[in-house]
């Protein structure tokens, strides 16, 4: 073999190699930056807050925060208040995130005439593409949402769906969530000293499924108020709903919330996790966690 034929083959071979390379990094970064579509679902029923709340322009606080930061993740956010949307063709979208309240399902009560209930079929077509794949992500008063349909526990179906009901709220105030272990994503381990110290709307809530991977739990001791008179319950959480996946998380009461990036992320974390750009473990560990997270404050004495 002449020196000339040598240099030759090694020159080929080292561009197929680099070829290669480059097809398999493009292909790499081209499953990670995949484009995505949320719905962002603001529909108020019962209490209107104020990120909820629709614009002069159609959009919401909650809804333009969301969307400016998600766009830097390749995802399209669209938001709409007009269930009836859920009747439709909803295959298009990745993932659904609520801020919601009050009944899904009725009609009375819209905070305005552009917001509508979702229908009886609406709500199943959701519930069904979700469990085929697609994400949830709950937000703040999302949980103060409920449905008229029932499960055989005779729990609405939306709370066993998105994992928990409300109950009720003390005072804002800054309280602590907790860190479970192991800590996987990727703002819960920026946290330091495993807890989340902010001022925030708490909630209080019950029914919780059996299924929940619980991410912070709501430290409730020297916590202002009677509804956190209880043990330690869960506040963000994970699970899988068939083949789809949901979370929840108690963050984002005021528009205050929404101005920070660093608070953006808590949701845009969740929002991506939902449509699959990365894994978490979603064992079960509510019973292990928070044991006793069914444990209500005692009633008040009668006068």
């Amino acid at each position: 073999m002449t020196m000339k034929r040598f240099f030759l083959m090694v020159f080929t071979c080292l561009t197929v190699i680099s070829c290669f390379a480059i097809v398999t990094v493009n292909t790499v970064f081209s499953q990670e930056v995949k484009k995505a579509k949320v719905l962002h679902f603001t529909r108020s029923q019962g209490f209107e807050h104020a990120p909820a709340k629709l614009l002069g322009d159609g959009t919401t606080i909650s809804g333009n925060a969301l969307k400016k930061y998600l766009a830097a993740q390749n995802i399209e956010l669209v938001e709409t208040q007009d269930g009836r949307l859920f009747d439709g063709d909803i295959s298009q979208y990745d993932a659904f995130t609520f801020y919601t309240s009050g009944n899904l399902e009725e009609e009375n009560g819209s905070k305005n005439d552009v917001a509508h209930a979702i229908s009886a079929e609406g709500l199943r077509k959701l519930m069904e593409t979700v469990r085929s794949g697609k994400g949830f992500v709950g937000i703040h008063s999302a949980t103060d949402t409920h449905c008229k349909q029932k499960n055989e526990a005779g729990i609405d179906l939306y709370t066993a769906f998105v994992g928990a009901r409300f109950v009720s709220h003390g005072p804002q105030q800054v309280a602590a969530a907790f860190v479970t272990q192991p800590i996987q994503i990727a703002w819960v381990k920026a946290l330091p000293d495993g807890k989340d110290i902010v001022h925030e709307e708490w909630y209080a809530m019950k029914q919780y499924n059996k299924d929940l991977h619980v991410v912070l739990v709501q430290q409730t001791e020297g916590m202002k108020g009677d509804p956190y008179n209880r043990p330690p319950y869960p506040s963000t959480w994970i699970r899988k709903e068939n083949n789809g996946r949901v979370a929840y998380a108690t963050y984002g009461h005021d528009n205050k919330f929404w101005e920070s990036e660093s608070n953006l992320k808590k949701y845009g974390d969740l929002i991506e996790w939902s449509i699959g750009r990365y894994e978490l473990d979603t064992t079960p560990n509510l019973d292990i966690v928070t044991p006793n997270a069914e444990q209500l404050p005692p009633p008040k004495p009668k006068n």
